[in-house]
């Protein structure tokens, strides 16, 4: 008996081969794509899988752009998916992790990527591009900016362009009775070098000269959730619950501390400072008013064809349907 298994089974298994090699078809092999970038859907997908909006916009299973971005971006991502594909989020292509905003640089420099959601590019990343021959393209698709925060209970309100350069780039000002404060110790807390909020303070801040070493050395925050933590609780001790006689001091992007605030209720314990006199609203970001405004791009390679459908999904977001979606999700739409 276990023969007359063993030969049904072997007859089934040939059945199956010689099935997957009738025409002289084989099954097609999909790319191996870089870490945490957006998958493709199968190629065997029909367009039946595909909103009348793709459709309308020339998208389809077959050629949906390879995209990636910061970790602020990823939710531009991920509706971009559920806008094209029918039940998107329930797909096995939806996107759940970014690559991060210098390295989806250097995947797209490297042709690795269509397109990629994020911040603007550091002087680093320009030079990067140039030295490897290739020139970059940036659209818009979402308003922005650099705040800094420190603990909702330090009475400072607002600072300067020279009160931050004298902190982060000399170490010059390290109480806060200098900005019109108490007097606590002020500890600047600074990102790693290929974040997001890292790419606009040197941008727009620092004008691409070194921090400090004493900050890069010894207040460095990996996350942007860390950065609002370690700001709102590092005069209670942070982890180790000894309080400290200090204020910390720090920066993020806008609409991600809105984000971050919805879900974990952060933003109650800390204070986004005014610069230069003029505070970090939605309107004031929106139309420019504030001086560190800028944004979110859709960034590609200035070689990429023109029927590209990376270049179609960059006109569906800055046209109504797509100014809609950002603000659905949270993001500030472009000033028309």
């Amino acid at each position: 008996m276990q023969r007359i298994i063993s030969l049904i089974v072997a007859s089934l298994m040939l059945l199956t081969l010689c099935a997957c090699s009738i025409n002289g078809t084989t099954e097609v092999q999909q790319p191996t794509l870089p870490p945490n970038t957006t998958q493709p859907a199968p190629t065997g997908n029909t367009d039946s899988t595909m909103t009348t909006r793709a459709a309308a916009l020339g998208i389809t299973a077959n050629n949906y752009p390879i995209i990636d971005g910061s970790t602020s971006t990823l939710s531009i991502v991920q509706a971009v998916y559920r806008a094209m594909y029918e039940d998107g989020a329930n797909t096995d292509g939806y996107p759940t992790k970014a690559s991060k905003t210098v390295p989806s640089y250097h995947l797209l420099i490297e042709g690795k990527v269509d397109v990629i959601f994020v911040p603007y590019a550091s002087a680093d990343v320009l030079e990067e591009a140039e030295n490897a021959g290739v020139k970059l393209e940036f659209h818009k698709v979402a308003a922005e900016a650099l705040i800094f925060i420190t603990s909702a209970e330090n009475p400072v309100e607002s600072i300067t362009l020279e009160q931050i350069r004298e902190i982060y780039l000399n170490y010059g000002i390290t109480n806060w009775s200098k900005l019109g404060g108490p007097d606590r110790k002020l500890i600047p807390i600074c990102r790693n070098s290929d974040s997001g909020s890292q790419s606009q303070m040197d941008n727009l801040i620092l004008n691409n000269q070194e921090m400090h070493p004493k900050i890069q050395n010894n207040y460095v925050e990996l996350t942007m959730e860390g950065m609002l933590e370690q700001v709102a609780f590092y005069h209670k001790g942070g982890l180790s619950g000894s309080p400290t006689n200090s204020y910390a001091l720090g920066y993020t992007l806008y609409t991600y501390l809105q984000q971050m605030n919805e879900v974990t209720g952060i933003g109650e314990r800390l204070k986004i400072l005014s610069f230069d006199g003029v505070p970090p609203t939605a309107e004031n970001i929106a139309q420019g008013y504030y001086p560190l405004s800028d944004g979110y791009y859709a960034v590609l390679r200035s070689d990429l064809s023109k029927d590209h459908s990376a270049r179609a999904v960059i006109t569906w977001l800055q046209g109504k349907d797509g100014a809609e979606t950002i603000e659905r999700l949270g993001l500030i739409p472009c000033a028309e």
